[in-house]
């Protein structure tokens, strides 16, 4: 009496395939938490509100990710040269949205050429922009 084997190739190719669509899963996984889900950079410019010269404009740029960041979401800081503490920082007061410009009011003096603006956003602090002169 002969048992016929034909299913157990059928069986084998399924459990492989399984393996396959997980591992595939699984890399795809890390391939999308590996990339970045903010991007948060701009234009940081040094403007005279109010008759002070500590204010500056951040304008956020066409490519933010996301579109929009609502106030109180997301915080700031001036850094000097890239020291570790920073100089000034603040919570963001308003939304930050593409291309919109944002005033931070600042109680120190910031340097044009030399001081970073940081926007922290969900944990993860990213450089905006060093501060220009506004013109």
């Amino acid at each position: 009496m002969k048992i016929c084997k034909k299913g157990q190739g059928a069986t084998e190719y399924l459990l492989m395939l399984a393996a396959v669509l997980i591992i595939v899963a699984i890399a795809v996984y890390y391939i999308t938490s590996a990339a970045p889900s903010s991007i948060i950079t701009g234009e940081v410019r040094l403007v005279n509100v109010a008759g002070d010269d500590n204010d500056i404009q951040f304008t956020p740029s066409t490519s933010m990710v996301p579109t929009t960041i609502p106030s109180g979401e997301w915080s700031w800081a001036v850094y000097r040269a890239g020291t570790a503490a920073a100089i000034c920082s603040g919570t963001g007061a308003v939304a930050l949205e593409r291309g919109i410009p944002a005033t931070l009011e600042t109680l120190t003096a910031v340097q044009p050429d030399v001081d970073t603006l940081k926007i922290t956003y969900k944990g993860t602090a990213y450089t905006a922009g060093t501060v220009s002169y506004a013109g």
